[in-house]
């Protein structure tokens, strides 16, 4: 068994349970792509899990929006830009992995960890008392 590349703890909780139960399913995902890597997995199963990745943030940063939106929450623009860059730099990755430029690789991994760490535990940290003040758990 190959050991996960994130484990959840309390550290990356933001405190508002269907964010953090989003922000654990990505961190499987993470996992099962590391996981993907490490066995030497098929370019044709990694590329699946990055896109079904893709897809499931897509559907998470869609709901924090949506939840911002309601709230009135005031660094919205720079969050949702945040996010923005961050699906157009995995849309490069798979228009790299699919062309043949880019391989799968450990690489990949790191960057995605390091992203959704730091976006969790910087970014979405900020908005957590902000919705919770606002009714949002």
């Amino acid at each position: 068994m190959i050991m996960a590349l994130i484990n959840w703890d309390d550290s990356l909780s933001v405190k508002i349970n269907s964010i953090d139960d989003q922000h654990k399913k990505l961190i499987a995902m993470i996992n099962d792509f590391y996981d993907g890597i490490s066995k030497r997995s098929g370019q044709e199963s990694v590329l699946k899990l990055i896109l079904e990745m893709k897809n499931y943030t897509v559907v998470h940063f869609t709901n924090e929006e949506k939840i911002m939106r309601q709230v009135n929450y005031p660094d919205f623009d720079s969050h949702k830009k945040l996010h923005e860059n961050f699906i157009a730099k995995v849309v490069e990755l798979e228009t790299k992995i699919k062309s043949g430029k880019l391989v799968i690789s450990l690489e990949i991994t790191t960057f995605l960890k390091d992203w959704l760490k730091n976006h969790i535990m910087v970014i979405d940290k900020k908005y957590s008392d902000y919705f919770m003040r606002k009714g949002i758990n």
